[in-house]
């Protein structure tokens, strides 16, 4: 699978969803956390966004950062879903009660993956990444946990970057090799 593959399927599921979510009530399907029925968020929420505005601050970082890791890191796929669903999970445990929607969980946790892996692999390409990342984002990412901050799932940018420095280390592990078979 080529590094672009995944913006086919994704970013266009994405705003298809957003689109028909104008005419359907689909934002009450996010991730509320503590609650059984707003546990389907953990894989919804990243496809459900509030306005056009919130779709477009999500769409562009999201569609960078999956390039970088569907043309650098071995079993990229298995990374998004992971990540996704470690870090929706989290946040379903600890988040605050809210209707939890958007990409921006997926946004931090790609973004705490490439950081983190550049440290881990330690190789030239991934500390380029990891650096070209936390230029980008690394300001974005302190100042979106700002739990004061309205309007902001500062706790779902949290527990996604947590998920994905998490996966950065799990894949580099000796377990995912022996677990998957992969390096």
């Amino acid at each position: 699978m080529s590094g672009v593959d995944p913006l086919f399927f994704f970013i266009p599921v994405i705003w298809l969803v957003f689109i028909i979510a104008r005419v359907l009530p689909l934002n009450r399907f996010g991730l509320i956390p503590r609650r059984i029925s707003g546990a389907f968020g953990i894989v919804s929420m990243p496809f459900l966004h509030e306005d056009f505005k919130h779709l477009m601050s999500n769409t562009v970082p999201l569609a960078l950062l999956l390039v970088l890791l569907f043309n650098t890191a071995a079993g990229a796929t298995t990374v998004v879903v992971l990540t996704q669903i470690v870090g929706g999970f989290l946040l379903w445990v600890v988040g605050r009660r809210a209707n939890h929607i958007g990409a921006s969980l997926m946004v931090f946790a790609l973004t705490g993956f490439h950081i983190a892996n550049g440290l881990v692999q330690a190789n030239l390409a991934t500390v380029a990444i990891a650096v070209l990342v936390a230029a980008v984002y690394g300001g974005t990412f302190l100042t979106s946990i700002n739990p004061w901050k309205k309007g902001s799932s500062w706790d779902g940018h949290l527990c996604g970057f947590l998920a994905g420095v998490g996966m950065a280390v799990f894949f580099s592990s000796s377990y995912y090799t022996n677990f998957f078979g992969q390096t």
